[in-house]
């Protein structure tokens, strides 16, 4: 019946029986791939002052960005914060072998900081509201 695309009582399209697990089988494989590649003999990693390794490091804290805001909104928190469109900059999806200037670099890290520190600051009151330990709130979201 899913098959012909028939809605279930809720008005929604019902998964396939497998999917769920079959999605969950994608992010264990992708975790085997990483475990399998950090500490490959052989394979150094990039010089982290180089343009074309801070551009990787951007674009990696965007995607982790969106997989976070995307796990907390699923949990229906800070829905405001978290569930709005995906922060794509269109830097996002260059090649890795570009290399940017040092002035693009700090214009696309200055925005990204702008992104993550509204999002941080919201999840970091709420949290700092529901501690009631002075000392345990002061060290909520401590930065140094």
């Amino acid at each position: 019946m899913a098959a012909c695309g028939q809605l279930n009582q809720k008005g929604r399209a019902e998964a396939p029986p497998n999917l769920e697990t079959q999605v969950a089988r994608y992010d264990v494989m992708l975790g085997q791939v990483g475990d399998l590649t950090a500490a490959r003999p052989g394979v150094g990693a990039g010089d982290p002052a180089q343009s074309r390794e801070i551009a990787r490091a951007l674009r990696e804290t965007v995607w982790s960005y969106n997989l976070e805001r995307s796990r907390i909104c699923a949990k229906g928190l800070f829905t405001e914060a978290a569930c709005g469109t995906a922060y794509e900059p269109v830097w996002i999806s260059e090649p890795a072998t570009t290399e940017p200037t040092m002035t693009e670099l700090q214009a696309r890290s200055d925005d990204l900081g702008a992104q993550v520190t509204r999002f941080w600051t919201v999840v970091c009151d709420d949290a700092r509201t529901r501690e009631t330990d002075e000392t345990a709130r002061s060290l909520v979201c401590a930065m140094e």
